[in-house]
């Protein structure tokens, strides 16, 4: 199974469009998780109403009812209609990342190709490539604290700026992102085709696996615990 994780720096980054992108243009088949993290004990939910992550009362929740990942406007309803041949939502408090993950491994089993969206499960998941988006202005200030070791670690950063906005990326924002390691960030919409801007991850995604992954540590200890050994 090849993991192609996404993570981003705030909601709203552009997680889920670049993911629907990556399942776009991956082959037939290609399944999508989108794994939540919760806090392990809940107050009161943000929006001030009854919520499915929030309200959560097990150590994980895995969701796999068509009639609820196919609501209209929900990020799982995006990501079916990008062509998902399967869709799973998990949803952890934070104790229970681990076991949430191993829960959708078992549901996934099989499947060649998988396009995971969430930040918290990078560590426990052991993708075979990161990718990494983020708001082209929105203050780094405001970025998740998993943002920085993301960053460091992802085979791709990409600022998603729209195609209709002229202004160039926030100059504070691509300095934080220097000062995490990211090299060369990309910008680009990334609800735009990938092959039209980083044709270099369509060529590696296509030859099967990114040719610098095949003796990663992270996929040689995922493969390990895939297999039993």
């Amino acid at each position: 199974m090849i993991l192609v994780s996404v993570a981003g720096a705030t909601s709203r980054a552009g997680k889920t469009a670049l993911a629907a992108s990556l399942i776009r243009a991956l082959p037939a088949g290609t399944a999508a998780v989108k794994f939540t993290t919760t806090e392990d004990v809940f107050e009161r939910c943000p929006r001030g109403s009854p919520c499915v992550v929030c309200d959560i009362d097990v150590p994980y929740r895995i969701v796999e009812d068509p009639q609820v990942l196919g609501q209209e406007g929900t990020d799982t309803r995006r990501l079916a209609d990008a062509g998902a041949s399967r869709v799973v939502w998990a949803i952890a408090k934070g104790a229970h990342v681990d076991a949430a993950w191993s829960a959708v491994l078992q549901r996934v089993e099989g499947v060649p190709q998988v396009v995971m969206e969430g930040s918290t499960i990078v560590d426990a998941a052991r993708p075979d490539l990161l990718l990494f988006v983020l708001h082209p202005f929105l203050s780094p200030a405001r970025w998740k604290p998993t943002s920085g070791p993301l960053i460091g670690r992802a085979d791709a950063v990409v600022v998603n700026r729209p195609t209709a906005e002229r202004r160039e990326p926030s100059a504070v924002v691509l300095e934080a992102l220097m000062a995490q390691g990211a090299a060369r960030p990309r910008v680009a919409d990334v609800t735009r085709p990938l092959a039209e801007w980083a044709p270099d991850l369509v060529a590696r995604l296509r030859a099967g696996l990114p040719p610098d992954s095949r003796n990663h540590p992270e996929r040689r200890a995922r493969l390990g615990t895939e297999s039993g050994h």
